[in-house]
C-alpha cells in the first residue's frame, strides 16, 4: 500500500525557503553592518584620543606643563591627566581639575588600568608615555562612549522595527512572485487532469516560453502522443485479435454444430480433422499474440554468440516445406542474440516464402563489412507493390494481391512477419523486403526479406541478458 503524507503547498514550501533565505542574509548583513559601524566609531574615537594625547605632550616646556591643560578641541568633552611615576597628577584638563588621577599604567602594558578615583565610568582611555625633561609621565586621555552607546541604541532600535518590516514585505514579495511563476504549471496541471484515456487526442497548450515550464508542457504533448498512438494501436489490436481468435473458434464450432444436428450421417473423422486443423490454427495464433505482448519486454531471454548461417540450416531441415529450399553459407557468421528467437524469425520469413514461393526458395547467410551479418530468404512467387513493403510488417496485414491464399492452401494470421520485425529490432538489426531479382518490375516475380543483424564481433548496445522463459 502506498503511503501518501498530508498535502503540502509547493509554494508555501518555496515561501518559507525564501523566507528563510533572506532572513539568514538579512541577519548576517545587519551583523556585519553594526560591526562594521562600532568597530568604525571605536577607531574614530581612539584617533581622535591619539591625537589629542599629541597635542598635549607638545604642550610641555622643558618639563613645564601649562595648568590647566589645553582642552580638546571639537567639543569633545575630553579629559586628560599628567601623572608622574609616583602616582601624582602633575598637570590636567578643567574638566578634571583637582582629581587624583583616574588611571594607572603598568610596567611593559599600553592599556591603563581605572583607579578607585575613576570608578567604573564607560569611557575610552588612551595613555602614552612622555618625557618631560628629566621627569617621565604618562598622559592619560579618556572621553565617553556615550556616542558609541546611543549609536549602538539606536541601530537596535531602527532593527527592531524596520527588520520585521522588510521581513513581512520580503515574504509577501516572495508569496506573489512564486505564485505567479507557478500559474502556468497550476494551469498545466489541471488540464493534465481533464485529460481522460478516452481523449487523449487533446493537448496541453504550450506558452511561449522556452523557458522550463514551455518545456515541461512540450513534454507532456509529446508524452501524450505517444500514449494516443498506443492506445490507437492497442486497440486495433485487440479488434484485430478478436476477429482472427473468432474465425477458428466459429469453424470449429460450425463441424461440430453439424456433427450432433445429423450423428448418425455425419462425417466424423473429417468433422474432427478440421477441428483439429482449427484448434492448431488458433494455438499458433494464441502464441504469436502472446508473444507480440511480451515484445516491449521480456523478448529477448538470453544473449550468447551464435552461428546464423547454423541456425539458418537448422531451421530448413525442421521446417515443412513445399517447395524445395536452398541455402548459400559458405561460412559461418557470429552474431550475438537469443538462438530460439533468430531460429523463430529465420522460420516465419520461411513459412512466407514457402506459402508463395512457386518453384524453389533461396537462403543466403554471409557476412558484410563494417560488421553486419546478412540473411537473405527470396522466393519466385508474386512480388510485393512498392506501396505494400512497409505495410507488410503490420500485424494483421495480409496483402489482397496475387499474394493471396490460393484455393486449399492454409494461410497464416498476418503476424508471423511483424514478429520477425519485432525480432529483428530487439536485436539492433532491420527487416526489409525488395524484389527478389534486380531487373524485374516492382511487383514482378519474386521477393526477397533481408536480415540485417551486428556481428558477434560488434554487438552494439545490448539489453542485459533475462533467464530463459519457457513460455516462449
Amino acid at each position: 500500500m502506498t503511503r501518501t503524507g498530508p498535502s503540502r503547498s509547493l509554494r508555501l514550501r518555496l515561501t518559507a525557503l525564501a523566507t528563510l533565505v533572506i532572513t539568514v542574509t538579512v541577519a548576517l548583513a545587519t551583523a556585519v553592518l553594526v560591526f562594521s559601524m562600532v568597530h568604525t566609531v571605536r577607531s574614530n574615537v581612539t584617533t581622535t584620543l591619539n591625537a589629542y594625547a599629541d597635542s598635549v605632550s607638545r604642550a610641555s616646556t622643558d618639563g613645564t606643563w601649562p595648568r590647566p591643560l589645553p582642552p580638546a578641541p571639537g567639543g569633545l568633552g575630553a579629559w586628560a591627566q599628567v601623572v608622574d611615576d609616583s602616582g601624582r597628577v602633575v598637570a590636567s584638563t578643567a574638566n578634571v581639575a583637582g582629581q587624583s588621577a583616574r588611571y594607572t599604567l603598568p610596567t611593559g602594558s599600553a592599556s591603563p588600568r581605572h583607579t578607585a578615583a575613576a570608578g567604573q565610568a564607560d569611557e575610552r582611555v588612551v595613555a602614552q608615555r612622555h618625557a618631560a625633561g628629566h621627569t617621565p609621565v604618562v598622559i592619560y586621555v579618556g572621553g565617553s562612549t556615550e556616542l558609541l552607546s546611543l549609536l549602538t541604541s539606536d541601530i537596535k532600535g531602527y532593527l527592531f522595527y524596520v527588520l520585521p518590516l522588510g521581513l513581512v514585505c520580503a515574504v509577501g514579495v516572495s508569496w506573489l512572485l512564486i505564485g505567479r511563476t507557478l500559474r502556468p504549471v497550476e494551469r498545466i496541471r489541471a488540464e493534465a487532469a481533464a485529460i481522460t484515456a478516452s481523449d487523449l487526442h487533446r493537448r496541453i497548450p504550450e506558452p511561449a516560453s522556452d523557458d522550463e515550464t514551455g518545456r515541461l508542457a512540450r513534454t507532456l504533448n509529446t508524452m501524450l502522443a505517444r500514449l494516443d498512438a498506443s492506445a490507437g494501436r492497442q486497440r486495433r489490436f485487440v479488434a484485430d485479435a478478436s476477429h482472427e481468435l473468432r474465425t477458428p473458434l466459429a469453424a470449429v464450432r460450425t463441424s461440430l454444430e453439424v456433427g450432433l444436428a445429423h450423428p448418425d450421417r455425419a462425417p466424423w473423422p473429417e468433422l474432427a480433422q478440421r477441428a483439429v486443423s482449427e484448434t492448431t490454427r488458433l494455438q499458433r495464433l494464441v502464441d504469436q499474440l502472446l508473444l507480440l505482448a511480451r515484445a516491449d519486454d521480456t523478448l529477448l531471454t538470453r544473449l550468447e554468440p551464435v552461428d546464423l548461417a547454423a541456425l539458418a540450416a537448422a531451421a530448413i531441415d525442421a521446417a515443412p516445406a513445399r517447395i524445395p529450399v536452398g541455402l548459400h553459407a559458405p561460412d559461418p557468421v557470429p552474431v550475438l542474440g537469443d538462438p530460439d528467437q533468430l531460429t523463430r524469425l529465420i522460420r516465419n520469413l520461411l513459412d512466407n516464402a514457402d506459402r508463395h514461393g512457386r518453384l524453389h526458395v533461396t537462403v543466403t547467410v554471409k557476412a558484410e563489412d563494417p560488421g553486419t551479418a546478412v540473411l537473405t530468404v527470396a522466393d519466385d512467387g508474386p512480388g510485393i507493390p512498392p506501396e505494400d513493403r512497409t505495410r507488410i510488417f503490420d500485424r494483421f496485414v495480409r496483402l489482397q494481391t496475387s499474394r493471396a491464399r490460393r484455393p486449399g492452401q492454409s494461410t497464416g494470421a498476418g503476424l508471423g512477419l511483424s514478429i520477425a520485425q519485432t525480432i529483428a529490432t530487439a536485436h539492433d538489426g532491420t527487416l526489409s523486403v525488395a524484389p527478389a531479382h534486380s531487373g524485374e518490375a516492382a511487383n514482378g516475380p519474386g521477393a526477397a526479406f533481408t536480415l540485417r543483424l551486428p556481428t558477434g564481433n560488434n554487438p552494439g548496445h545490448r539489453p542485459a541478458p533475462a533467464q530463459p522463459n519457457p513460455d516462449l
